[in-house]
């Protein structure tokens, strides 16, 4: 069996799979169940200062001929301090981060301080800043797509806590690279690229947009190449300076390859799971896959990340 354990960073997790944000990470139970059935670590859904009930019905579509998912969730959160508490209950041998958004670097300052006066004890392996949902008014996309913005928040976040940053960037950008650089050298401690892209549909039939929300972000495997491209490019770009976790698409190991070829230091895995009524079948059939690439490469897991580049 290959060594599958994964450096990202100072953090340290069993095995390069990482449970994305806005799946199945609204209540400790589900947490603590997806780790269980092997994810390397997990990821909160993104909480924010206040509680927010999100963007009106339908907000997720699920299109099967592309096997991907359409939504227009909108931050649906209970607010950081009822939030804390649900994270109280997380089994402590869980690996996770916390997935957090905010208008402002005052915002999420607040967050993070609450979060780490209220998880002494069961500290998260990471602050992933969601600094790239499409469809939520005056956060994500909107404070995400300007450097010195972005540079502002990064900042101000590594002020306040000694807990891992994470940032997760937008693809829906002209120059995703200048946003990058701009929270490497704010002190990003990795960044996780990417989020959703910005899509919609109509149904012929009402002659009406299909989500509440009129628009929304578009995930699963119809946006692979581009969260493959976008991987590849920061590589080139930052090379080793930073890790880069990869997500978009990703339902296979053949899927995991390709980004960890293209620069990837570990990948998430989201919108794949809705295929699945546990994800430990599709999570094992990735690491699996992994190893007996690895065996018939005669390479370790790292010596894997970035050789597309050589």
């Amino acid at each position: 069996m290959t060594e599958l354990k994964t450096l990202i960073g100072t953090v340290r997790i069993r095995n390069p799979i990482i449970l994305s944000s806005g799946i199945w990470g609204s209540t400790y139970s589900t947490l603590n169940r997806a780790y269980k059935e092997g994810f390397g670590a997990v990821t909160t859904k993104s909480v924010g200062l206040n509680p927010r009930k999100g963007h009106p019905n339908p907000s997720v579509i699920y299109i099967p001929e592309i096997k991907s998912i359409l939504n227009a969730v909108g931050l649906a959160n209970p607010g950081y301090d009822a939030f804390s508490e649900e994270l109280r209950e997380i089994n402590p041998d869980v690996k996770y981060s916390v997935s957090i958004f905010g208008s402002s670097s005052t915002e999420f300052q607040q967050i993070i301080q609450h979060m780490d006066n209220n998880l002494t004890g069961n500290t998260p392996i990471a602050y992933e800043l969601n600094l790239s949902c499409p469809h939520a008014k005056k956060v994500g996309i909107a404070v995400g797509t300007d450097p010195n913005i972005v540079y502002t928040i990064v900042e101000a976040c590594k002020v306040r806590t000694k807990v891992p940053i994470w940032v997760k960037l937008t693809p829906n950008i002209t120059n995703i690279k200048s946003v990058a650089e701009s929270a490497i050298s704010a002190g990003a401690d990795a960044i996780v690229a990417i989020n959703t892209i910005k899509a919609m549909m109509i149904d012929i039939h009402i002659k009406k947009p299909v989500l509440g929300n009129i628009s929304g972000g578009l995930s699963g495997q119809a946006i692979k190449p581009i969260g493959v491209r976008v991987i590849y490019d920061l590589y080139e770009r930052f090379g080793s300076e930073i890790p880069l976790v990869g997500v978009g698409g990703i339902s296979s190991w053949q899927d995991a390859i390709e980004y960890i070829l293209a620069g990837a230091t570990a990948i998430q895995i989201g919108s794949a799971l809705i295929d699945y009524d546990a994800p430990q079948t599709l999570i094992h059939n990735i690491l699996n896959g992994l190893n007996e690439y690895l065996s018939r490469e005669g390479k370790s897991f790292s010596q894997l990340r970035g050789l597309a580049h050589e």
